[in-house]
C-alpha cells in the first residue's frame, strides 16, 4: 500500500492528524511549507525529531513521489498545486479548512478540481491561546479529538459520515496539554 501524503503537518491540526495516522499504522509522507517563523521552526524541529522515530513517517524534502492514494492538505491560505497533482485519479484530495477560512471562491475552486473540503470545528490545544484561557474555549473541540476522528475516516477512506464530536472532557484535555508541555519544554518555556 502506498503511503498517504500530508501537506501542512507543521500546522495546528495537521500535526495532530499526522500523529493519529501514525497511531493507526498508516505510512505517511510529509511535505512542509517553508517558514521563517523562528517559534514555528523551533517547535517543528522538536516535533519532527519525535515523529521521525516512527517507522511509518517520512519527511519529503524534494519532489513528491506521486501518485498518492490519499492526499491531505491543511489549508494555510493557499493550496499547493504539487499536492493537488500528487493524488491518484478518481480519488479526492482532502482539504482541511477552518470555518473562518472558507470563502465561496475557495469552495468553488476546490470543487471544480475534485477536492473534498472538510470544515474543521473551532479547536483548542497545547499551542493555542485557549489552552491557557479556559473561559474562552467553550464550544471548541480538543484538537486530539478532531484529529483522531479524521484519522479514523482516513483509514476507512470515507469521510462521508464524519461528524466532529467532543470526546475528551476539558479537565482531561488539560492533563494531556500539561503532559505535552512537559514533553515539549523548549517551545513552551520560551513563550
Amino acid at each position: 500500500m502506498k503511503p498517504a501524503l500530508v501537506y501542512g503537518a507543521d500546522e495546528f491540526f495537521g500535526l495532530s492528524f499526522c500523529e493519529h495516522l501514525l497511531e493507526e499504522g498508516v505510512d505517511i509522507d510529509v511535505k512542509l511549507e517553508q517558514t521563517s517563523d523562528e517559534k514555528k521552526l523551533m517547535y517543528l524541529e522538536e516535533r519532527l525529531m519525535w515523529l521521525g522515530r516512527n517507522e511509518h513517517f517520512r519527511l519529503i524534502e524534494k519532489e513528491l513521489e506521486a501518485p498518492y492514494e490519499q492526499v491531505f492538505i491543511q489549508y494555510t491560505g493557499s493550496v499547493p498545486e504539487e499536492a493537488l497533482a500528487a493524488g491518484v485519479e478518481n480519488k479526492p484530495v482532502i482539504l482541511f479548512v477552518y470555518q473562518e477560512q472558507l470563502e465561496e471562491d475557495l469552495r468553488a475552486g476546490m470543487e471544480e478540481k475534485g477536492v473534498e473540503l472538510i470544515v474543521l470545528p473551532d479547536l483548542f490545544g497545547p499551542w493555542d491561546v485557549r489552552a491557557e484561557d479556559k473561559q474562552n474555549r467553550d464550544g471548541a473541540l480538543f484538537v486530539n479529538d478532531a484529529a483522531a476522528q479524521a484519522a479514523a475516516c482516513a483509514v476507512e477512506k470515507d469521510f462521508s459520515d464524519l461528524q466532529f464530536v467532543q470526546k475528551t472532557p476539558y479537565d482531561k484535555a488539560d492533563e494531556i496539554i500539561e503532559e505535552w508541555s512537559r514533553q515539549m519544554s523548549t517551545i513552551f518555556d520560551k513563550k
